[in-house]
């Protein structure tokens, strides 16, 4: 039998994950990503010299935490559309957690997971192209 049940492991994987999260904040807050402070270079650029949907997302939310919201989305504005989604979610996990419940499983219909995929992929092909807006 194990010391922690099911329901005491998704609550500390939850609280762990909003301890990290403010963690995370104060200290992106404090430090500019590319000038100060310790920020790993994206792998996928490193190695291909090409962008990856998540790259710009650490300055993107430097720039958000200081209130530069049109400044952000030049950075990322894949992370400005998905952001509020990610949180959303994580409120509705949270208080799954906090209620003790367990989570329903997947109600995205197949289309609609498609489709996020494909925005996805796009997002990403056109990023690396000199299209407007994403000309660098």
């Amino acid at each position: 039998m194990c010391l922690f049940g099911p329901l005491a492991t998704r609550r500390l994987l939850i609280l762990t994950t909003w301890v990290t999260i403010a963690v995370g904040s104060i200290y992106l807050f404090i430090f500019e990503p590319g000038k100060t402070g310790f920020f790993p270079a994206c792998m996928f650029r490193t190695l291909t010299g090409l962008t990856c949907p998540g790259c710009g997302s650490t300055r993107a939310m430097h720039q958000l935490l200081h209130g530069h919201v049109i400044e952000a989305f030049k950075l990322n504005p894949l992370l400005l559309i998905a952001g509020p989604i990610l949180i959303y979610v994580l409120i509705r996990q949270t208080g799954w957690a906090i209620r003790g419940t367990a989570p329903p499983g997947n109600r995205l219909p197949a289309p609609v997971i498609y489709a996020i995929f494909f925005a996805l992929l796009s997002f990403w092909i056109f990023r690396n192209t000199s299209f407007y807006p994403f000309v660098s």
